[in-house]
């Protein structure tokens, strides 16, 4: 017999279907058992997901068996009863609705009835669940596919919890999504491309394909591909109703978890919880115990959509979000601080430096602690494997330093798989680690070029590695990481340098964040070369820094470093002696500009604190003035040191003449005059001093 066309169109179907192996085996065995204790299987997913299609594969399995099954689309029907039993009596080819039940009643072998479009159907949920389908005779199956899950009415039902099967649909797995890119045409080079966008997204598969089906020559990249995050758009925002509602979900894509407070702050609402619960419902919206995020393919359609679309809009974005971080950050501290971090580094995950060298998903399974006696063994094993037995030996000798702390990183069995070891550098003696040449020269270049003051902090990231991938990018590597800049919110701590292997590899990506490798400090161990990049606090401190970091990721011109590192930008690192003969210049040429345009603290931080890094000279010497006057002001409020005030006044900040003419003035002894100006004055550095700390 000739084939006619549905044979032809049937097997077409059948070849271009990839993958839902698992999801086909379940179908099978519970609408196919002869014994049935389940009789719905409620099939749901977000749009594009491929539900009506695999309802369709679900209704060829029917037909191999010779089962009659019957099919209802919610678009085609009104949500109301009565087209519910007209769509069954012209599904079973009956002349009147009355009869619906009774022929049903009357079939022999089993019959499934597929509703597909579900969501459509939601007004009259409740009647189905409570009066159409408990009428089905029990040989008939019900497969229902919707965009949403089961209301929470089904599954609080204990007969429906026992006789109802849900099956939440999900992207094809990577290899499946390669079938289908193959099948498909696309080449296998560009496979990487389109599973790192698509995530196995059905939808968004079959439209990358689309661009090879027309244009064979053409490449797909998402950011010179509109028409595809058009479509995706199209699908996934028709669910929102009004420019409150889009920006909620603009929100939700950014960030990595949304909670009612960040909606609440971020689009200075006096009410968030409207908008979250309308997030909460969405089909493509999950949720977990630190909020609400969106599914994958979602959140890269709709992001790559705002930065087309209006780059202004997604920088003004961008930083709502990341003030709102920046401010937990500040309150927090410990594991909450540790969270608000990965989630402010999560909104950078669109840059390319660093999209390819962190991984912000933390394995729940892995936990940091503090190393063990019976740690070291293993740690060490660990450091021979991957640097040789002269890094082991330098790592044994720290290991037990009390300069040294461990950090580290177990599975679920407690055994340790990877760590840190971070040393204070600030009190190390240069004479005393000669079993560690790389350390050595660090001090050595600490003592020359660092300046500390009392109080400061140096940490050396000297030891870093895990057990598998050594400090390659990894989960654990980007674990690491995160605690390291965890770290760098320590108090009083001056400079950070870390030791990197293989230096040239991370030297983009800690460029970018702001790190700098410092050529001299560069050694070998065995094979490997070794290279320290380094980070002054005291220049950039860490808010300013995270400042830094944010305006780079959204283009800011004025980030980049050839207008970050100009040298009148500098922050200069005063010694305490340093400091005070620089603020007793500053009193003494007050008034004569020409002068306090080379005073050192014009670039220091007590001055660059106030007026931002990229302030003119003028007004960096109006704050240097400014600040004179506050410690003065301050001196004049002290019942213990205004008898100083006075003299500071009339000496320097509304002069009378010369020493002489102003103790004259003051009705002063000379002795008593220089006296009380000596004090003054030092109380005015000690002032400005303890400011400069801060």
């Amino acid at each position: 017999m000739a084939k006619r066309l549905f044979d032809l169109l049937k097997e077409a179907r059948s070849a271009a279907f990839v993958g839902r192996g698992k999801e086909l085996e379940f179908f099978s065995n519970l609408a196919f058992a002869e014994d049935p204790s389940v009789y719905m299987l409620y099939v749901h997913g977000p749009g594009g997901q491929g539900k009506t299609t695999l309802l369709n594969r679900f209704r060829e399995e029917c037909e191999n068996k010779q089962i009659r099954h019957l099919r209802l689309d919610g678009r085609e029907i009104t949500p109301h009863p009565s087209s519910i039993m007209e769509a069954m009596m012209h599904a079973l080819e009956l002349q009147s609705a009355a009869d619906v039940f009774e022929t049903l009643e009357q079939q022999e072998s089993k019959v499934v009835v597929f509703i597909d479009t579900y969501e459509k159907l939601t007004p009259i949920d409740e009647w189905m669940r409570q009066d159409f389908l408990p009428q089905l005779p029990a040989h008939v199956f019900t497969v229902i596919c919707s965009r949403n899950p089961p209301a929470q009415h089904w599954l609080a039902d204990p007969g429906w919890k026992a006789l109802l099967r849900v099956l939440q649909l999900r992207n094809l797995s990577p290899d499946e999504s390669i079938e289908f890119l193959s099948k498909k045409g696309v080449p296998e080079s560009d496979h990487r491309a389109a599973l790192d966008f698509t995530h196995g997204h059905p939808l968004a598969l079959s439209l990358v394909a689309e661009i090879y089906a027309y244009d064979g020559d053409q490449r797909f990249d998402p950011a010179t591909s509109p028409d595809i995050v058009r479509s995706l758009l199209d699908l996934f925002l028709e669910q929102v109703p009004g420019p409150a509602h889009r920006a909620a979900l603009e929100i939700c894509v950014l960030a990595l978890n949304t909670t009612e407070p960040l909606l609440k702050e971020a689009m200075e609402l006096m009410d968030a919880m409207p908008l979250f619960d309308w997030l909460r419902q969405l089909s493509f919206i999950e949720s977990n115990k630190l909020g609400l995020y969106p599914h994958d393919l979602v959140r890269e359609a709709v992001t790559a959509d705002i930065r087309w679309r209006n780059p202004e809009w997604y920088a003004e974005l961008h930083e709502r979000i990341r003030n709102f971080y920046i401010k937990r950050i500040r309150e927090t501290s410990g594991e909450a601080q540790r969270r608000y971090l990965l989630e402010l580094i999560y909104l950078h995950r669109l840059g390319a430096l660093v999209k390819q060298f962190f991984d912000w998903q933390e394995n729940a399974s892995n936990w940091i602690d503090t190393v063990r006696p019976a740690d070291l063994p293993l740690l060490g094993k660990m450091v021979e494997r991957h640097e040789g037995s002269a890094s082991a030996a330098i790592f044994k000798y720290w290991s037990t330093h009390p300069g040294a702390q461990i950090w580290v990183w177990r599975d679920t069995f407690k055994v340790p798989i990877a760590f840190v070891l971070k040393l204070d550098a600030q009190n190390l003696d240069a004479t005393a680690v000669a079993p560690d040449p790389a350390v050595l020269k660090v001090l050595q270049y600490r003592d020359q070029h660092l300046h500390l003051r009392s109080g400061e902090q140096v940490a050396l990231f000297r030891f870093w590695m895990a057990e598998d991938t050594y400090q390659s990018v990894s989960n654990l590597q980007s674990s690491i990481f995160l605690s390291i800049v965890q770290y760098y919110f320590t108090p009083g701590l001056a400079v950070s340098m870390l030791n990197c292997a293989l230096p040239e590899f991370w030297r983009q990506v800690l460029n970018y964040a702001d790190l700098q490798q410092i050529p001299e400090l560069d050694f070998s161990s065995g094979e490997l070369a070794f290279g320290w990049y380094a980070h002054d606090w005291r220049k950039r401190p860490p808010f300013d820094w995270l400042e830094l970091l944010g305006k780079r990721e959204v283009g800011d011109p004025t980030s980049q470093d050839a207008m970050a590192n100009k040298a009148l930008l500098e922050v200069m690192i005063l010694s305490e002696a340093e400091f005070a003969e620089s603020v007793e210049l500053a009193l003494k040429n007050y008034h004569q500009r020409d002068f306090l345009l080379d005073n050192p603290l014009i670039r220091s931080r007590l001055v660059l604190k106030e007026t931002g890094a990229d302030a003119d000279v003028a007004a960096r010497i109006a704050v240097l003035k400014k600040q004179l006057e506050v410690v003065l002001q301050s001196i004049e409020a002290s019942p213990t040191d205004n008898k100083y005030y006075r003299v500071l006044y009339r000496t320097f900040f509304n002069p009378v003449g010369s020493q002489e003419k102003t103790a004259d003035f003051l009705n002063m002894s000379f002795s008593t005059y220089r006296r009380y100006l000596k004090t003054g004055a030092e109380r005015i550095t000690a002032l400005l001093w303890r400011l400069e700390l801060e």
